[in-house]
């Protein structure tokens, strides 16, 4: 897993929510995190935020401190997810392995150091005997001497390596400890290199040192067998000599780092595999590169479909996306009261078509569809609203009949009396 942690430009928080917030990078389920130290690619550094499911990391997301730019380009993405795993692995074996068996470590340098001058004393120890065995004189004796001479050339060889490899360990143990402070995509290789170096060269060793073991009990057997009884007197005072300097022992006195060999080999193949399955891993960087694509074209469906969308807010402040916009559109108490109602019927064919293929990760179909959604409810909203016609208020014309029937009651009363007052008057004249 990676570690979380703050950055100088860019802060981990807010690398996590311009990948889960500002954009929708995260699939369901996903989690994410940060790289402890930003990576440097081509002098510019990234925060690496990694996508999590469980405790596998499904995707990384290379971001620009600068700029806070998502990388784009495909070598920029490569090397630095590359560089990444790298870097994040290692660091975490390297927190969970002791410093005594850490190849690259003040103690595995000073292991050998000490391993040179243990060889070392172990070549005198075996030129001691090849001269006593030369001293003895028999065929017997000179056979084994002449054994003795090629384990005193093999070690003097495996003290020269160690003292070499020593050398090798202190080198590479700065530039590890340069590298995992400060990541750089640049120098990635050179550290795998120095990880393939040394392997090789204590494979070498190695073998050395076992070739060198099988030397001496060959020996030690040839001494063990040589017949005393054959021996003159003084030839016999030599060989009760030999037998205090046998049988010649890896580990005898203070020389106890050779004695440990075995034990480093079997952690050094141990970490082998693991160190090799890091470097094995980071290579995979471009199938992460591979995903890493596949989510921004989600993203960029996500975005048209449910993020913050200026050409909608524009035509209406509460469409902040088209999502917003297309519901408001085609909502019941709107849908049948647009002019273009053409536009209406396509919008609500790509409206849900978009969705649709955006849930079923058919991002670029998804975000094709959507931009026609977009067209159609600009096209919509520039028409705007069928004209309204009022409503005919019911009580309002029974109010009006009403006032006319009484008005035409009133009118007919009115005429009544007239007339009866013109009969009433013509009467009295007539008297």
């Amino acid at each position: 897993m990676l570690l979380s942690t703050t950055v100088s430009a860019l802060s981990s928080d807010e690398a996590i929510a311009l990948i889960s917030v500002k954009n929708n990078y995260l699939l369901s389920g996903e989690s994410a995190t940060t790289a402890k130290d930003p990576i440097t690619y081509q002098g510019s550094q990234y925060i690496v935020v990694a996508t999590t499911s469980g405790n596998a990391v499904t995707c990384y997301i290379p971001i620009r401190n600068s700029d806070s730019k998502i990388a784009t380009l495909d070598l920029e993405i490569r090397e630095i997810i590359k560089t990444t795993i790298a870097y994040s692995k290692m660091t975490e074996l390297k927190n969970n392995t002791t410093p005594a068996d850490w190849p690259f470590s003040y103690s595995t340098k000073n292991f050998f150091y000490d391993l040179s001058n243990d060889f070392t004393s172990l070549a005198n120890d075996i030129l001691s005997t090849q001269t006593i065995l030369n001293g003895i004189g028999t065929n017997e004796a000179k056979t084994l001497a002449q054994k003795v001479g090629l384990a005193k050339t093999a070690t003097e060889d495996l003290s020269d390596k160690s003292k070499t490899i020593s050398t090798q360990i202190e080198a590479a143990r700065i530039y590890e400890e340069s590298y995992l402070s400060g990541p750089d995509t640049n120098r990635t290789s050179k550290y795998e290199t120095n990880y393939k170096n040394f392997f090789t060269s204590i494979a070498e060793f190695k073998q050395e040192f076992v070739d060198l073991q099988t030397t001496i009990t060959e020996i030690n057997q040839g001494v063990s067998t040589l017949d005393p009884s054959k021996l003159t007197t003084d030839q016999q005072k030599t060989y009760q000599i030999l037998l205090t300097k046998v049988p010649i022992a890896i580990s005898k006195g203070t020389r106890t780092n050779p004695g440990k060999l075995d034990s480093f080999f079997s952690t050094v193949d141990q970490l082998r595999t693991m160190i090799e399955s890091v470097f094995n891993s980071s290579r995979n960087s471009e199938a992460y590169a591979t995903t890493l694509d596949s989510r921004k074209v989600r993203n960029e469906a996500w975005i048209k479909l449910y993020g913050t969308n200026e050409i909608m807010t524009k035509l209406d402040p509460s469409f902040t996306t088209l999502q917003k916009a297309a519901t408001a559109v085609l909502s019941k108490e709107n849908v049948d009261y647009w002019k273009d109602q053409d536009s209406v019927a396509a919008l609500k064919i790509n409206w849900n078509g978009a969705e649709q293929r955006y849930n079923n990760s058919e991002y670029t179909k998804a975000k094709e569809y959507a931009l026609k959604a977009e067209k159609n409810v600009s096209s919509i909203m520039s028409q705007g609203l069928k004209p309204t016609e009022n409503p005919i208020n019911q009580d309002l014309i029974i109010k009006i009949v009403g006032a006319l029937v009484i008005l035409l009651i009133g009118l007919f009363i009115f005429e009544k009396y007239k007339e009866k007052k013109k009969n009433k008057e013509a009467e009295y004249n007539e008297a």
